[in-house]
This record gives C-alpha cells, sequence and structure tokens, in this order.
C-alpha cells in the first residue's frame, strides 16, 4: 500500500517512475524477510523480474536484478497491481559497438566481417626502370652515378679481382700454428692438483688434464710480462719462448723440446687408436733450425738428427782433427782455397 501511495499521482492520473522502482523495492525487501515462511510466494517475484530470495539460490536457473531503466521501460498495470512483461525482446548492440571494448563478455558470435587477417598485405607496385617502362625517367634519374674509378669494368668482375695473388700472400694464413699455453693457466691446474709436478709433464698428461682443449701441431708455452714460476717442474713441449724458458729454469726446472710430426703427436696423444704406433720422423732443415734455435735459448731438444746432418757433423770433425794435427797450416790454405772457388762460382 505504501509502494501504491508513492507511485500514484492522482493529479495525472498516472504512476510516475521513482514510485515504481521504490514499490519494486519495498517488494524484494518483503520477499526477503519471508524466505522462510513465504516460499511458495518466490515464483512469483521470479516472473516479474525481481530478484530471487535468498532460500531459492539452490535453484536454476535464476532471474538476474534488473536496473531502474528497465523497471521505468515495463508498463504499469494498475488493476493487477504489478509489472507486466515486456512484449517485444531488447535489440541486442551491435558486434562493432564501442560498449564490447569495456565488457568481459564473450563476443558470438564470431563472423568473417570481424576477423582482420593480420598477414595480408598490399603488394608494392613494381615499376620498371627502363626508357620504355611504366617508371620511365622517373626512376632513372634518381640512380646514383659511379665515379671514374681505373678498376671499374661496368659491372663485370674486375682484372685485379680475376688474377690470383702471389704465391707469398697466403703463406701467413696457411700456416698452422702451435697451440698456446700460458704459464699463468699451468700454474692454475698445478695448484689445482690436475698436474703432479712429482713426474714429467707431457703433451698428453696437458690433454687429459684439459689443461689444452685440442693438440693439432704441439703445445708452445709463453709467460706475460716475465711473471715467474713457483714450481720446480720437468716438461715436454713443441716450443717456448725466451721468458717461459728463464722462468722454469730459475727454480730448478727444464723445458724439453720435442720434435713430433702430427701422426706422431696423434699417437701420444691417444695411443688407443692405434695397433702398430708409428717411428718418429727425422726433421727437415728448417725444422733443424728451429730446434738449434732453442737450443740456444737454453733449452733442452730431442729429436732424431737427420743422415745428411750426421754426416756433416762426421765432416767438420774431421776437419778439426786435421787443423789441429802438424799439416795445420797446409789444410789451413787448401780449405781457404776452397771456399774462394766456391764463392767465385755463386757469384757468376
Amino acid at each position: 500500500h505504501v509502494g501504491s501511495s508513492l507511485c500514484w499521482e492522482p493529479a495525472a492520473g498516472r504512476h510516475n517512475r521513482f514510485g515504481r522502482a521504490m514499490l519494486l523495492v519495498l517488494r524484494s525487501a518483503s520477499a526477503c524477510l519471508r524466505r522462510y515462511s513465504a516460499v511458495s510466494a518466490a515464483p512469483t517475484l521470479a516472473s516479474q523480474g525481481v530478484l530471487a530470495p535468498l532460500s531459492l539460490r539452490r535453484f536454476r536457473p535464476q532471474v538476474l536484478p534488473l536496473t531502474l531503466r528497465d523497471v521505468a521501460a515495463r508498463p504499469f498495470s494498475a488493476e493487477a497491481g504489478s509489472l507486466q512483461q515486456p512484449m517485444s525482446v531488447r535489440p541486442k548492440p551491435h558486434p562493432m559497438s564501442r560498449r564490447f571494448a569495456f565488457s568481459n563478455k564473450p563476443f558470438f558470435p564470431i563472423w568473417i566481417d570481424n576477423l582482420r587477417d593480420v598477414c595480408k598485405k598490399k603488394r608494392r607496385k613494381k615499376l620498371g626502370k627502363g626508357m620504355k617502362g611504366r617508371g620511365g625517367l622517373k626512376l632513372r634519374h634518381g640512380q646514383a652515378k659511379r665515379k671514374n674509378s681505373k678498376t671499374w669494368e661496368h659491372g663485370a668482375t674486375p682484372l685485379f679481382q680475376r688474377i690470383p695473388k702471389w704465391p707469398a700472400a697466403h703463406k701467413h694464413m696457411t700456416r698452422k700454428k702451435l697451440e698456446q699455453l700460458n704459464l699463468a693457466k699451468l700454474r692454475q691446474f698445478i695448484e689445482k692438483g690436475r698436474l703432479d709436478t712429482r713426474f714429467p709433464i707431457t703433451q698428453r698428461h696437458l690433454f687429459d688434464s684439459r689443461c689444452v682443449s685440442k693438440i693439432k701441431k704441439g703445445v708452445q708455452l709463453f709467460n706475460v710480462n716475465d711473471f715467474p714460476f713457483p714450481y720446480k717442474i720437468d716438461i715436454e713441449v713443441a716450443g717456448a719462448d725466451q721468458s717461459s724458458i728463464d722462468m722454469i729454469r730459475a727454480v730448478g726446472g727444464s723445458v724439453t723440446i720435442v720434435y713430433m710430426q702430427p701422426t706422431t703427436l696423434r699417437a701420444h696423444i691417444k695411443p688407443w687408436k692405434y695397433e702398430v704406433l708409428p717411428r718418429t720422423a727425422r726433421p727437415t732443415l728448417k725444422m733443424v733450425h728451429y730446434l738449434e734455435k732453442l737450443k740456444a735459448r737454453g733449452a733442452v731438444v730431442r729429436y732424431i738428427k737427420p743422415l745428411w746432418l750426421i754426416e756433416e757433423e762426421r765432416r767438420l770433425q774431421t776437419q778439426l782433427r786435421e787443423l789441429k794435427g802438424e799439416e795445420g797450416h797446409a789444410v789451413a790454405e787448401r780449405l781457404a782455397r776452397e771456399s774462394t772457388q766456391q764463392r767465385a762460382l755463386a757469384a757468376s
């Protein structure tokens, strides 16, 4: 009755919108108060679009609450004293409307018109660059002109690129170098206990301890800024600089330079890959010069002497014995004449 008195306007003879909303709120409150006693009145409220009471939460489906705008849009019947059901369903918004930008509701149905092809690109129109092409002179005149170069041959490979370089140009690139090993790294592996200083350290020990990851030509020692080496070791490598030899000899150690060919070196590092170990080869003249140079630096050199070197040493020893004998002056004069004749032949 209170809701009816609020919503009725005697002057206008109709119900105002505020009164309709107030009536709906009062009816919802009374239904909640009678949720345990008046269960029979709940379907009526649900059919009118009012909030379902708490006792009906276990039933499905529940009726969603209505807004004031929806209540105001419904026609009101004074005789029945209740809101009538709408005759037509509310039209749904268009799928491309802005309302969907701020809503979490699923967007259904998905139409082809709503999708966008991400990979679709508009191809650029190709224009010809010739005189009679569609581009014409418009594209030709923008090209940069080449400078007047003596090596430019109008797109062909220039002459200085067609002919090979001189043979000595690639020697520094094709020559295989020795694997470098710093004395600081060697000291670090000794301190870790991965190398034993009580026994001679060979290149196989360096490879097995992973001090050197790979060995193809041999290991060469080097030292930076003459840093002192504290451990007395006997090491066998393929090469060493002057600082490494001096620092190791300063504490009583020794550096032995061993000549090995690649096959012999591989058999030394990985002997399980060979049923019969290869024999050690003799060094060449250039390698003998290198080994003797390291011997002069203070290292111990170990290699098999070639036959020509053995014959040369025997000849020098014979000449030395003749010079020390009674006829030493005659032998010296004969050797001087032979050397003079050889120089004259070489000059001619």
